[in-house]
């Protein structure tokens, strides 16, 4: 799992969009589900206890990004919609 979110975080970090091999559509949903726990559990306490508006906000938009991203990812592993050519485009950050 870790692999897997390395390699999508150094591809979003150019293009704002990744790639998902067919068959690691649930890997990945996990992956992204557990990335969005640990944020939610550990890191935005702190963040809302900073009263940091602007980082609430960001991590706020990872935890939410992460979780559509792993409900959809887990649909297209369902519906054995394998098919890698098509990129997963990330909604815009917040500013």
């Amino acid at each position: 799992m870790m692999q897997e979110l390395e390699r999508i975080a150094d591809e979003i970090e150019n293009t704002d969009a990744f790639q998902v091999d067919g068959n690691k559509l649930e890997i990945v949903a996990r992956a992204l589900a557990g990335l969005a726990g640990l944020l939610q559990q550990k890191i935005l306490p702190e963040v809302v206890a900073s009263g940091d508006q602007h980082n609430e906000t960001r991590v706020r938009w990872v935890i939410d990004t992460s979780m559509a991203l792993m409900s959809d990812l887990t649909v297209r592993a369902d519906a054995g919609d394998h098919d890698p050519s098509e990129f997963i485009a990330l909604p815009e950050p917040p500013a």
